[in-house]
Formats: structure tokens, C-alpha cells, sequence
């Protein structure tokens, strides 16, 4: 079998704030270093060898590795095929703020949220795409393996999504919360199932 351990980086000011936000590049704020250190707690709780690390690029998932303080034996691979969605020109602004300057980009964030893009940005679908294709790599590449995966909010939501109806339908109806674990494993025959979600 084939395990595979998400985990979402800490908590970052941009959070903190509800800022659109996926490929800028903020540090995690204390409350995120906090929660880094509890999920550190829980994998040595549960007495998670790794065998292989995969890491988003961006600052705020490579600081959360940090503190997860790995053996220095484990590969890492850091990585941004694994980012978060690109906001394009939404990044680092508010809801509020989208919703004044073009109300248009709020109904179609609203009603046709898996396909809208702006300018620079990647649609929900398109992140899926890009997510599933590096993690089936991961798979193929290091069966019965255990790899640990820190990411963003959005590619786990959109990873459990994809391996329980292969499209973007169960999107939202997960919560990830910031240093959370979600435990997915592949079996020799290639059936995926979910130990757990949001731990």
C-alpha cells in the first residue's frame, strides 16, 4: 500500500485577513507556528515514518516542514506543481473589495466557480488538473511508500474531491483547517480510500 499524509501549512497573516491569496508568498504567522508544532505532536503520535517528503515551493509550506522537523534522511521535493490556485489580479484582496471594484467577478465566483478565471489567474478545474497529475505521479513513482505532502487548502480539497467523484462536485463539503492532516492510501490495485480527513 501506498500512504500518502497532507498537510496544510500554518496559518499565514493573508488568512488570517480572508484574502484571496495562493501564489503570493507571505511567512505563517504565529498562530500557524503554534499549529505546526501540534501537528508535529500528532504524527509522532501516530508513529508516521516518512519515507519521502513533497513540499509546495512557497514559503509558507516550507516553513511549515520546518517544524515538522523530518529526519534530514528523507528526501525532500519542493515543488510548484504542488502550489495553490493562481488568483491572477485577485490575489491579496478581500471579497469585499472584488465585490466593489467588479461585482461580476462575485457572481461568477459564486455561480460558476469550477471554470472563472481573471487575468493571470488558473480556474478551480484547472488546479484540479494540475494537482491530480502531480499526485498520481507521486504514486506511481513511490509505491508503498509513506510520503508526506504539505500544501495548500485548495489542492486537498480539490485532491479529495477528485478521488471520491472524479470531478470538483464534493469541492466544499470538506473543511481543511490550517495544520491539519488528511491520510489518503492506494492500494496494490490501485483502490484509493481516506483514513481520515482534517486531522
Amino acid at each position: 500500500m501506498t500512504e500518502l499524509l497532507f498537510i496544510r501549512h500554518g496559518e499565514t497573516d493573508h488568512n488570517k485577513n480572508r484574502l484571496f491569496y495562493g501564489h503570493l508568498d507571505p511567512d505563517i504567522n504565529q498562530t500557524g507556528i503554534e499549529q505546526l508544532n501540534k501537528t508535529k505532536l500528532k504524527l509522532q503520535k501516530f508513529e508516521e515514518k516518512i519515507d519521502v517528503v513533497f513540499c509546495s515551493d512557497l514559503r509558507r509550506c516550507r516553513q511549515s516542514l520546518e517544524i515538522l522537523e523530518i529526519s534530514n534522511k528523507v528526501k525532500r521535493n519542493f515543488t510548484k506543481e504542488l502550489r495553490e490556485i493562481n488568483f491572477g489580479i485577485l490575489e491579496g484582496k478581500t471579497y469585499e473589495e472584488i465585490e466593489a471594484e467588479n461585482p461580476y467577478y462575485i457572481e461568477q465566483i459564486e455561480n460558476n466557480w469550477k471554470y472563472f478565471k481573471v487575468e493571470g489567474s488558473e480556474s478551480v478545474f484547472e488546479l484540479q488538473n494540475r494537482i491530480v497529475k502531480k499526485t498520481e505521479e507521486i504514486i506511481k513513482n513511490y509505491q508503498n511508500k509513506k510520503i508526506l505532502v504539505v500544501v495548500h487548502g485548495g489542492v486537498i480539497q480539490s485532491l479529495i474531491s477528485y478521488y471520491l467523484t472524479k470531478n470538483l462536485d464534493f469541492y466544499w463539503n470538506f473543511k481543511v483547517d490550517n495544520g491539519s492532516i488528511t491520510k489518503m492510501t492506494v492500494t496494490k490495485d490501485n483502490f484509493v480510500y481516506f483514513n481520515y480527513i482534517n486531522r
